[in-house]
């Protein structure tokens, strides 16, 4: 099979239903190894024809790879999954102890005015994740924060490097994922700092900060 060059998903890909999402843990000196095996892994099979895109992306501190998947519909990701698809298909490690990957859904995102229009690529991407009893109870977590965010720092969000927030609830309620794309890395920790670092470490934390590895988009 082969793939395109494009660099980036695109988050609010409006073909994009639902997301499978998956955090491998590896040490600084496994973690290109395990972000290589990824890629391997799915360039060396057939995919499933809804899925879109798989992201692979490398924690800053190099502890962790991060994968997200985007599948045009939620009932070909639960077929996947029910048909045998393992941890090891899908995120191409092969590890007992590697946590399942968690579909979520895109409930809101939110862009930032200070950066060009078309927005730079992403060179940063902070990641969070929260818990919640229920959707409900997701989405007004989400509502809540955004609208003392807006109240705080002004709707426009005109932050130096900002380019996107986007919010996600897992399908079954009860995790909330915080994805943002930031120009640059020292943009991303700035803003963190004077802004959501006092509020999220009460809420479980400010996440992680992962770098982009490698995009597949397999031509159709």
């Amino acid at each position: 099979m082969s793939y395109t060059s494009t660099p980036r998903p695109v988050i609010e890909n409006p073909h994009s239903d639902v997301v499978l999402v998956g955090t491998v843990p590896a040490d600084s000196r496994q973690q290109r190894e395990v972000a290589d095996a990824v890629v391997t892994h799915w360039q060396s099979r057939s995919w499933p024809a809804e899925l879109l895109s798989l992201t692979a992306y490398t924690s800053s501190d190099g502890e962790s790879v991060l994968t997200y998947a985007q599948w045009s519909s939620e009932e070909a990701l639960r077929r996947s999954l029910e048909e045998g698809g393992t941890v090891s298909d899908l995120t191409g490690v092969t590890d007992s102890g590697v946590p399942a990957p968690v579909p979520y859904r895109l409930y809101r995102a939110v862009r930032g005015s200070a950066v060009a229009d078309p927005a730079p690529v992403a060179g940063s991407f902070p990641v969070a994740f929260f818990g919640a009893e229920n959707h409900r109870a997701a989405r007004a977590w989400i509502d809540g924060l955004l609208a003392a965010e807006e109240e705080s720092e002004g709707e426009d969000r005109a932050y130096p490097g900002g380019i996107s927030a986007n919010m996600h609830i897992s399908l079954d309620g009860t995790s909330i994922l915080s994805f943002s794309e930031w120009v640059t890395e020292a943009q991303a920790v700035a803003h963190i700092e004077a802004v959501w670092e006092p509020v999220l470490k009460e809420l479980g934390g400010t996440g992680t900060l992962y770098r982009h590895f490698r995009s597949l988009f397999p031509e159709r």
